[in-house]
């Protein structure tokens, strides 16, 4: 949540009601996918909002910081299709180093229960939401690898599963 300041530049558009449910429930199943069944604990945040310039990356450094909190940032803006989900960033702070991935999108592992969030193809590993942290596995899901390889050997029978659906 940005909270303007006087000088501050605001949006031509207002926050409408319409955009406002569409964030919530965007919020709410992501919350759903990443954790499941259990309950986020007070180390670690789903937020939203827009990231309205190239400053974004840096307010989200610095509110995970200030909060003490690892943050998915969840960001909307209005696009072709209407407002929606633009992009997904993490944020965590591990010995005052703040690790700050934009670009990331959601993947159900074919073993797993709960979503994970993959970075860029050039990031290593991927991240999973515990209760109360964000935790970065030093490792791609392993059906991303299969995929991957597959593809590589015949790239006509690359993996074209929907990543939130689990594998028949």
């Amino acid at each position: 949540m940005v909270i303007p300041e006087l000088g501050m530049k605001m949006r031509k558009n207002a926050m409408t009601a319409e955009n406002t449910e569409i964030v919530r429930r965007h919020v709410e199943a992501v919350t759903q996918m990443l954790l499941g069944n259990r309950t986020l604990q007070p180390g670690a945040m789903i937020i939203a909002g827009e990231l309205t310039d190239g400053s974004g990356r840096m307010a989200l450094g610095q509110m995970a910081d200030a909060l003490g909190k690892d943050l998915v940032f969840l960001a909307f803006g209005d696009t072709a299709d209407g407002y929606s989900l633009t992009d997904i960033a993490v944020v965590a702070l591990r010995n005052g180093v703040c690790h700050n991935r934009l670009g990331c999108r959601f993947y159900l592992p074919r073993t797993g229960a709960r979503a994970v969030l993959l970075p860029k193809p050039n990031v290593r590993g991927h991240f999973r939401l515990a209760p109360g942290e964000l935790m970065h596995v030093d490792r791609k899901p392993a059906d991303i690898e299969d995929c991957q390889s597959a593809s590589k050997k015949d790239p006509l029978s690359a993996c074209k599963r929907d990543p939130l659906r689990r594998a028949a």
